[in-house]
């Protein structure tokens, strides 16, 4: 083989191979956009503001030394006199970063107050309130609650996905003796971190009207602590204008807790329901 001959043969391979990394790099490339485009397709999230009207609250405690056996529990409508509805404001953030991912957020406050002359005898803490004697009550419990969302399904008209996430129960309590001789006060509060396991589904039952089913569960008995939660709801969603839409729905949550803390034993038990009004702002 000439010298002529074999530097054309090797500039020809060395063409080829040209050739072929440049298309792999723009392969590679395409590729790239094509991910990020779907990506983006996937990419958006939604702020959801509205009132939640609760009815039906039915709320017990107990609050008191963790050495001694458990005492009975105070109903805070029936024996303090606490109202048993409310309308409060809740939020919730929602956002898609990719096909399979996602995360949801949200808060709610319940704020309780009431005034009655007892009935019984009531032990809170070291405190121990007469029979017959006035006192004052406030109850507050704030929800909190953070979800990956995790879409194992999302074709046509149908949305699936799993939710492993974590509740946070803020618990303030107070009550205090009115115009009595002897004033009393007891105060504490607590915070109840629970890692739930939820589902959620989305129909979407015409273009613009979705329904979404949502629930959360979550069960521990350990000799420290003990609980169990649930959190189902159902909203119907109306995608009215482009960036803005409307919703209502209904929300059906249950907690009990023994745990303690500082010392003392909480033993709490919450429940109630309510119908949830909002407007969702879409990014």
């Amino acid at each position: 083989m000439s010298a002529k001959t074999a530097i054309a043969r090797t500039g020809a391979w060395l063409g080829i191979a040209s050739l072929l990394l440049a298309y792999s790099q723009s392969s590679h490339a395409q590729e790239d956009v094509e991910s990020a485009s779907r990506a983006n397709e996937y990419r958006g999230g939604s702020l959801r503001l509205g009132a939640f009207a609760v009815r039906g609250i039915r709320t017990q405690l107990y609050y008191g030394p963790a050495d001694s056996p458990l005492g009975l529990r105070t109903s805070l409508e029936e024996d303090l006199g606490l109202t048993d509805s409310l309308t409060a404001f809740r939020a919730a953030f929602t956002y898609r970063v990719g096909e399979k991912h996602g995360f949801n957020v949200g808060f709610y406050k319940l704020s309780l107050d009431g005034a009655k002359n007892l009935s019984r005898t009531i032990e809170l803490g070291d405190t121990e309130f007469d029979i017959d004697v006035d006192v004052v009550s406030r109850y507050e419990e704030q929800i909190a609650k953070f979800a990956y969302n995790f879409i194992f399904h999302d074709e046509g008209k149908v949305m699936l996905s799993v939710a492993p996430g974590i509740h946070f129960t803020d618990i303030d309590f107070k009550i205090s003796t009115q115009n009595s001789v002897i004033e009393e006060t007891e105060s504490a509060s607590t915070t109840a971190p629970l890692p739930v396991l939820g589902g959620r589904l989305l129909y979407r039952i015409t273009p613009k009207l979705s329904m979404i089913v949502a629930g959360d569960v979550f069960f521990l008995n350990r000799s420290e602590e003990k609980g169990s939660l649930t959190d189902a709801y159902i909203v119907f969603e109306h995608q009215t204008f482009e960036r803005v839409g409307f919703g209502a729905g209904l929300n059906r949550f249950t907690l009990n807790v023994e745990r303690v803390d500082d010392g003392r034993l909480w033993d709490i038990e919450s429940e109630y329901s309510g119908v949830y009004l909002f407007m969702t702002v879409n990014f």
